[in-house]
């Protein structure tokens, strides 16, 4: 039976409770980028040119279809920028084939190249209801203009997370490279955790920032581990109990996210690759000075 965690928190209970039902997860199509925006929790400007090989796509579409029994609210098939693979389309087809009653199917672009789509993009996307969500970045674009195209070839189109269109704003989501935070209380707080499920690889992640790591830590020859301990296998999995009773607690990647340290709304721009974009700088403790205020 699913049991809801709850951990004390100043002298006071926080709870999450489990979900029984993956109601969405995002998968990567593309790693690499053409706009490289700062903190991206892709960390998609620090990834090496990378395409997803539909073969392994299809494999686990349906593995997760059976144990899903192919019913789930949303699919996100996203990027770094997922209009750059060449072989896009079979993507869509896949995705529909295993997924024929998902109501949203959303292929997730910040645009750049939508108007450049020929018309057999135009025809997939709208064959397997396929919804554009386009991210309203503060480029040089013509947004009105692109809405429109996807309109006249009866293809669903929105701005990500129904912004209405409202420019982008980032959120700065910095690693604890030390892994001294408490995953407990990182998970309850986290607004990815099982929010933003993330299938790689034939492996299930409550967020998208664990299983991107590798990025992270190849750019800047870190070594933030990842472990099985922090994903799920598809394969392995009896069925969805097993699953969302995995995806709904702590894993131990949570302690290198410093949950307390993030901060939103911030000026979108384009990423400088500094490591800063995804990390704070550690205190410099005075043992001394911590003894002498603890007995004063």
């Amino acid at each position: 039976m699913l049991k809801n965690i709850f951990i004390k928190s100043n002298k006071k209970i926080i709870e999450r409770p489990l979900q029984t039902n993956l109601s969405n997860f995002a998968v990567h199509i593309v790693e690499h980028c053409n706009l490289n925006c700062r903190f991206c929790d892709h960390f998609a400007p620090l990834a090496e040119k990378e395409f997803a090989d539909i073969k392994v796509f299809e494999k686990d579409f349906a593995r997760l279809s059976e144990l899903l029994n192919a019913k789930i609210e949303s699919i996100g098939l996203m990027g770094g920028e997922a209009l750059l693979h060449p072989q896009l389309n079979d993507f869509l087809h896949v995705a529909r084939k295993y997924f024929p009653e998902t109501k949203r199917i959303r292929l997730v672009t910040n645009g750049i190249l939508l108007l450049k789509q020929t018309e057999d993009f135009w025809e997939a996307c709208r064959d397997n209801d396929i919804i554009i969500v386009n991210t309203k970045y503060p480029i040089k674009l013509d947004f009105d203009k692109i809405k429109k195209v996807a309109e006249n070839h009866d293809v669903k189109f929105e701005y990500y997370d129904n912004s209405g269109g409202v420019l982008k704003t980032s959120y700065h989501i910095p690693l604890d490279l030390e892994g001294k935070q408490n995953a407990h209380k990182n998970f309850i707080k986290c607004h990815h955790a099982v929010k933003c499920c993330f299938l790689s690889s034939g492996r299930l992640f409550t967020c998208t920032v664990a299983p991107n790591i590798r990025h992270f830590n190849k750019f800047f020859n870190k070594n933030i581990p990842l472990t099985n301990e922090d994903s799920i296998d598809i394969y392995k999995a009896k069925n969805l109990d097993e699953i969302m009773s995995f995806l709904c607690r702590p894993i131990p990647f949570c302690k290198y996210c410093y949950v307390e340290k993030r901060t939103y709304e911030n000026e979108w721009q384009t990423s400088k690759k500094d490591i800063k974009e995804w990390s704070i700088e550690q205190p410099v403790y005075n043992i001394k000075k911590i003894i002498h205020d603890a007995f004063t």
